[in-house]
């Protein structure tokens, strides 16, 4: 008898606000009340926030949340420029530079101060972007935790980049924050966690639930006092946002308790911090193909723009691209097909070019290209722009992969190559998981300059859906025992 599906729910609190001095003591209050129900939140700090409780004499707030999950939430946050402004014009490689540039600082600082590499990492408002997650890979931090509506796999935990994201649960998305400024306000909480629940249930699945602690006293968001529309503030000019009514805090501290409460008494929920999600969600050390899984892979990349689940594992788009060009690199020097392939995950590619040049293409100058495309992966470490054959074609990269696709799919079945073979056309992966409409609402945060606009931004996450990909429970064990 197998053991029911779990409904794991990852709270965290985003611990970012120091313009309210009297925001510093907030995380004591919610731990008081998280401790007695057994619950351990993931907290997301800014950098600057840490100086500040520092000036201020609150090592026993810095004290307090190094007991628990503690992610990294920028350096400054709001300030300007922000993610958005300045990585507007750039692509993932040359962005994740800059990004590590201006943040290495905050990293440094927060890492030091709770002495471990940080959790986890999110953005600030909604302005998501793909940039960040080859700095992610290079400063160790391996969960990817905010919410998003630009990019969506089923409302649950994907990988993206090579890092695994609690970004992105959309109907599975609980926020606390203002909803005690309604007397009514946690019934309906409530209601959203039990029509949650419900859908869940039978499958097992994850729920966020976000809390900005500073709401429980501020009625707007503190950086949008200050750093609205593009403008930044000296800081001896920081305005506090206006305050609750007493009584209104008071609620939102008794209905953050019934509502850990009230989710706790289900029997199959699980609370888990990002540190868990990094265990649960594991990805196997390695992804070993043979002969069937590669004839599997060959059928499935050969009409299929989305990724593939073989066994307990799931592979991307740029993943199959990997192992089937492997594998016709290997037949263009030998003669034969790779009798396994460890599979590798590449990013995306950081441009795109259309396909050009002759459909028609020799067999030999097709598998020629393939030994050089194989090169490019293996030392750059990203999908080319596009795929050089003989000197007479270019292929996209989403037109190679069913192209070649088909011809492993001839090599597999052991009859003779042909001696030509014409290029196919295939559709960039898994676009439909990005959403420009949500792109254009996230360029609208108040925090942003008036139209704001970085349509380069929206590419480069289009372009990296390549390697989106489900995250597969890997260890369904009870965290808490």
């Amino acid at each position: 008898m197998t053991d029911k599906p779990k409904v794991y729910v990852y709270l965290w609190f985003d611990i970012e606000d120091y313009v309210t001095r009297d925001a510093d003591g907030l995380p004591i209050i919610a731990f008081e009340i998280l401790d007695k129900h057994n619950v351990r939140p993931t907290c997301k700090i800014v950098a600057e926030k840490v100086r500040r409780l520092r000036e201020n004499g609150r090592d026993d707030v810095i004290s307090a949340i190094s007991k628990y999950d503690v992610g990294y939430h920028l350096n400054t946050h709001s300030q300007h420029p922000t993610l958005y402004e300045y990585l507007a014009d750039g692509d993932v490689l040359t962005g994740a530079k800059e990004f590590m540039a201006r943040e290495s600082e905050g990293f440094e600082l927060v890492k030091q101060v709770f002495a471990r590499t940080p959790s986890c990492f999110g953005h600030p408002g909604p302005i998501w972007t793909p940039h960040v997650y080859p700095a992610l890979k290079e400063m160790g931090i391996p969960v990817y935790l905010d919410e998003t509506g630009i990019l969506n796999l089923n409302d649950q935990p994907y990988w993206y980049c090579g890092i695994l994201n609690l970004n992105g649960a959309n109907r599975n998305f609980i926020v606390f924050d203002f909803t005690f400024q309604n007397p009514n306000g946690i019934k309906e909480l409530k209601r959203k966690f039990k029509t949650i629940h419900a859908r869940l249930s039978k499958n097992g699945g994850a729920v966020s639930l976000l809390f900005h602690l500073h709401t429980a006293i501020n009625m707007k968001f503190w950086d949008e006092v200050n750093f609205a529309n593009g403008k930044n503030m000296e800081r001896v000019e920081y305005e506090e946002p206006p305050r609750q009514p007493e009584e209104v805090t008071q609620r939102a501290w008794k209905n953050f308790e019934e509502l850990i409460q009230y989710i706790s008494s289900f029997e199959d929920v699980e609370f888990i911090t990002a540190s868990d999600a990094a265990q649960l969600y594991r990805d196997p050390n390695e992804v070993t193909v043979g002969a069937t899984e590669l004839k599997l892979l060959a059928k499935h990349f050969g009409s299929s723009a989305s990724y593939l689940r073989i066994g307990r594992a799931s592979l991307s788009p740029a993943a199959g691209f990997y192992a089937v060009v492997k594998a016709i690199a290997q037949y263009a020097d030998t003669g034969n097909l790779p009798e396994k392939i460890i599979v590798k995950e590449a990013m995306g590619p950081i441009s795109l070019e259309r396909s050009r040049g002759r459909r028609k293409m020799t067999t030999r100058d097709f598998l020629a290209a393939g030994k050089t495309v194989l090169d490019a992966i293996e030392s750059e470490g990203f999908l080319p722009a596009s795929i050089t054959v003989g000197d007479y074609a270019e292929l996209a990269p989403h037109d190679y992969l069913p192209t070649a696709c088909k011809l492993l799919s001839t090599l597999i079945s052991r009859e003779s190559p042909p001696e030509t073979i014409y290029r196919l056309k295939g559709r960039q992966p898994q676009v439909e998981h990005v959403s420009s409409a949500n792109f254009t609402k996230a360029c609208k945060w108040k925090v942003l300059p008036h139209n704001f606009k970085a349509p380069k931004i929206l590419e480069q996450a289009k372009l990296q859906a390549w390697t989106l990909r489900p995250a597969i429970l890997t260890s369904p064990t009870d965290l808490s025992s």
